[in-house]
């Protein structure tokens, strides 16, 4: 790599990156693409990368960036441990500044989030959670580890930090069985005065069946397609059955599995895919989203663009959500309907209901996966885990007792203890 000789006063400014000589990245021009060469080389070697991990990568990423850019003016590869120490505290408690500017509705209802391209833009959309702060530092660390090895930086200003803390799993925040049946169950009763407004009520129930009966994630949801939805047959009996397929680009450490699919959540996949005019069921060429908007898309039919919105349609050119952000809103604000619902019995249970996220559903999924018996290794596999040291938080013994109770009161099956 040939050295650029700067100007005393360049090199003098922080946001000037100060890499080693003779490093081992390459011909970079700053900080961010060296950064970039070390995320090509993760998604190269990693046996168990996926498209969504190096996205999330990346996104941490624009969050330091945005940092270092607007709040500290020095460049990653003239950071100390100072630098180290201010960037956690800024994570910790984010200036008003910091978080993304939301479009104005003239309403009390906000707008979106504004664009990258459009004034206002961060990439901090709210104050991130302990378990947020805590990824972005791991990422921070790794990116420093890499460039430490391979001569980019001199030292490691995190060496005396460590990795941080992994993000643990609370087996608690799970929504109980008689909790997610009154979700369900407001949905239900919701009134419906417009078509499009029985598309969504129909959504939101296949999405709170789906998160359920399926256990995914957030990301794995979103980011998978209709025909994610497919038929196998046993060889021996002959019979069919349905199957949700995790593709390991989805998935959370690219992970690939299948999951069966239970007679409720078919039932709610069709009704809600008949609400948008598509067949009952999925065919293995639909490679669209799962989730449906009511509003329509731009679309070009025969070379010419359709203006009219029942002629898009006509043609199911619905928008589609791919999104988290999309999927957590859905559900959200759900929630905040079921917990109004109940406020007035039930204060406590209100309060949960509003705290309760998508991923609760998830939990919840595992630990009802146990009260049929299903092995720990069966259930890590449902799930996606890559060990089943993660599956066994589940198996504690208040979850056991929730779980035997579950069965008592709802199968019929269990035999006391």
């Amino acid at each position: 790599m040939n050295d650029i000789v700067l100007p005393a006063q360049l090199v003098a400014d922080p946001m000037i990156p100060a890499p080693q000589p003779d490093h081992g990245l390459g011909s970079v021009q700053d900080d961010w693409e060296a950064a970039e060469v070390w995320l090509r080389s993760v998604a190269r070697r990693s046996k168990s990368g996926s498209i969504e991990t190096i996205a999330t990568y990346r996104f941490h990423l624009a969050k330091l960036r945005w940092y270092c850019e607007n709040v500290r003016r020095v460049a990653p590869s003239r950071w100390t441990v100072q630098d180290v120490e201010h960037f956690k505290a800024f994570l910790e408690r984010l200036p008003f500044e910091a978080i993304c500017a939301r479009v104005d509705t003239g309403t009390r209802k906000p707008g979106r989030f504004v664009r990258q391209s459009e004034v206002g833009y961060t990439p901090f959309q709210k104050q991130p959670s302990p378990g947020s702060r805590s990824d972005i530092e791991r990422f921070v660390h790794a990116m420093f580890k890499a460039w430490r090895e391979t001569g980019y930086i001199r030292l490691n200003p995190m060496a005396l930090d460590g990795a941080g803390s992994r993000r643990t799993i609370n087996a608690h925040r799970s929504v109980a069985i008689d909790v997610y049946q009154l979700v369900l169950q407001t949905i239900e009763e919701e009134q419906l005065d417009r078509p499009a407004a029985r598309q969504t009520n129909l959504r939101d129930r296949f999405i709170f069946v789906a998160l359920r009966e399926l256990g995914l994630r957030a990301s794995e949801l979103v980011g998978s397609s209709m025909n994610a939805f497919q038929q196998i047959t046993d060889t021996r009996s002959l019979r069919r059955y349905w199957v949700f397929r995790v593709e390991a680009a989805v998935a959370k450490g690219g992970k690939a599995r299948s999951i069966p699919v239970t007679a409720t959540l078919l039932k709610m996949l069709e009704e809600y895919r008949m609400a948008y005019s598509l067949s009952p069921q999925p065919s293995s060429s639909e490679n669209g989203a799962i989730l449906l908007s009511p509003h329509t898309r731009p679309i070009l039919v025969a070379g010419q663009p359709v203006r009219s919105a029942s002629d898009r349609r006509f043609f199911n050119a619905w928008k589609e959500l791919t999104t988290r952000q999309h999927l957590y809103a859905i559900v959200k604000a759900r929630l905040k309907k079921a917990a109004v619902h109940v406020e007035r019995l039930d204060p406590s249970l209100a309060k949960e209901l509003v705290k309760a996220s998508p991923h609760w559903l998830r939990h919840t999924f595992a630990k009802a996966a146990l009260l049929h018996g299903q092995s720990m290794r069966e259930v890590a596999n449902l799930l996606g885990h890559k060990s089943m040291d993660t599956t066994m938080v589940y198996t504690d013994q208040d979850t056991l007792d929730s779980v035997r109770a579950y069965e008592r009161e709802n199968m019929g099956t269990a035999s006391e203890s």
